[in-house]
């Protein structure tokens, strides 16, 4: 059979602009209509109780499970932008949310939104997210940072805007019509992709080459067809990146960081009202964060650029921040507290959030930014699945949400204690330098275990494929 060929021109280093600043628009607007409308969906929390009559635990299990599996679904996200690309996982994923929010419309019962609302539609937002993520990491190098701040800074902008704009939109057509006017919204997610132009690096080269080595030794050596399957869905995932200590050690920080931080999303309106707060006032509160975490998204990523401490460092600054502010929430006994509150709340999870991806990429290298990108959202999604519902269960146990932010400020604080241990790792781990510089010196000498790579890698420009 003729095999067709075509030349793929790659890029010795990420072009740090160009069509690079397309795709941080394309991630800007994906955060506007995934990552805000999620974190403003607690004004339709308070709206389900009120229909269904559920318990805060077994109501906040819809907004928790529609943000876990848009992260616990990034490690499939990821492997099937392998298998096509960015681009059409972020199309794809663009209708298949829509379609969720339509079905959604029809709820007749809280379990019912929790398999349309929560897990179907929470899927196909992982197909918009985790994708947009990664193409910023393949276009930035220096101004990485910088690029993901602006990208991830659409978040504040969606919440300062959505939260507000959902109570009016349940207020006027109540959750049903709100829940069809959302679903015309996030088909602009189809847009996004478009912009996602395919870049190909040469790093992508050589790491395609050892993983096509390993899998020639596998068949030559291999004596069941169990073994080579196997073999090819340990490389689709990238599972051996969890052997790597630090990158374990952050996504699993990651993880207790987000089980405390989550809380905020859900309960926080309920708990305004609870205090004598208005409904449209306790909308607001999440567009107070919004303002916030929008110029600190840019400021964080900005200061990290400048070299000034380092990444990890200016991270867990932003996640203490978090911390402490959830442990002074009881004492928030006003509207005006509470406006202060989200205020700094916003100022501190901006300047974490800016720094995920951008620290992922430290860990892993640019060929494996989709696989380290989808393991440590898997962990965050598990931890946004358990968080609002453990906080729900402990406000029906006691009455009120002191126990729940006490209990959250001190799970971010605890998650922030296990990266004084990464540091440790990192210090210890011989070949950290080499790996920040060439991100593909570790996958080589991996791979190398089970097969020695005998050949030169490749150095031309143009590359038959």
């Amino acid at each position: 059979m003729a095999s067709r060929s075509k030349k793929v021109q790659y890029r010795d280093q990420p072009p740090d602009g160009g069509w690079g600043w397309m795709v941080v628009f394309s991630s800007f607007l994906v955060h506007i209509v995934v990552v805000g409308s999620i974190k403003s969906f607690g004004v339709f929390y308070a709206a389900f109780r009120d229909v269904f009559d559920e318990g805060a635990g077994d109501t906040a299990f819809i907004n928790s499970t529609l943000v876990g599996m848009m992260l616990i679904c990034s490690p499939i996200a990821s492997a099937l932008s392998k298998l096509t690309s960015c681009r059409v996982m972020v199309f794809t994923g663009g209708v298949l949310a829509a379609v969720g929010f339509v079905i959604s419309s029809f709820a007749t019962s809280v379990m019912y939104l929790l398999v349309s609302l929560g897990i179907f539609t929470g899927f196909a937002m992982s197909l918009i997210y985790s994708p947009c993520l990664t193409m910023v990491g393949r276009y930035f190098d220096k101004r990485r940072a910088t690029a993901n701040g602006i990208g991830l800074s659409g978040n504040g902008v969606g919440m300062f805007a959505l939260s507000p704009l959902y109570q009016v939109l349940i207020d006027e057509f109540s959750y049903r019509g709100a829940l069809l006017i959302i679903a015309g919204i996030t088909l602009h997610g189809c847009i996004c992709g478009a912009l996602l132009r395919p870049i190909h690096l040469r790093e992508d080269q050589e790491h395609k080459a050892v993983l096509d080595q390993k899998k020639q030794n596998i068949v030559e050596n291999s004596q069941s067809s169990c073994r080579m399957t196997a073999s090819k869905v340990l490389h689709i995932f990238d599972v051996s990146l969890l052997t790597d200590v630090p990158f374990a050690l952050f996504t699993f920080s990651h993880f207790g960081t987000v089980l405390g931080y989550s809380i905020v999303f859900v309960h926080m309106a309920k708990h305004a009202q609870s205090i004598g707060v208005g409904k449209t006032e306790a909308s607001f509160l999440i567009s107070v964060m919004g303002i916030t975490e929008f110029v600190f998204r840019l400021i964080g990523g900005w200061f990290a650029d400048l070299g000034v401490m380092s990444r990890l460092h200016v991270y867990m600054i932003g996640v203490a921040g978090v911390g402490v502010c959830n442990l002074f929430v009881p004492f928030c006994s006003s509207y005006a507290s509470l406006v202060v509150y989200m205020a700094f709340y916003g100022l501190f999870s901006g300047v974490f959030h800016a720094l995920i991806t951008v620290l992922v990429r430290e860990y892993t290298g640019v060929a494996r930014l989709s696989s380290g990108i989808g393991w440590t959202f898997l962990g965050g999604g598990v931890a946004y699945l358990l968080g609002s519902p453990i906080a729900g269960w402990l406000y029906d146990a006691t009455g009120n949400y002191n126990v729940s932010f006490y209990c959250s400020g001190a799970m971010v604080l605890a998650s922030l204690s296990i990266l004084f241990f990464e540091k440790c790792a990192k210090h210890n781990d011989p070949n950290r330098d080499t790996r920040e510089d060439n991100p593909t010196t570790l996958d080589i000498s991996r791979e190398s275990i089970e097969g020695t790579v005998t050949e030169p890698m490749l150095t031309e420009r143009e590359t038959t494929v």
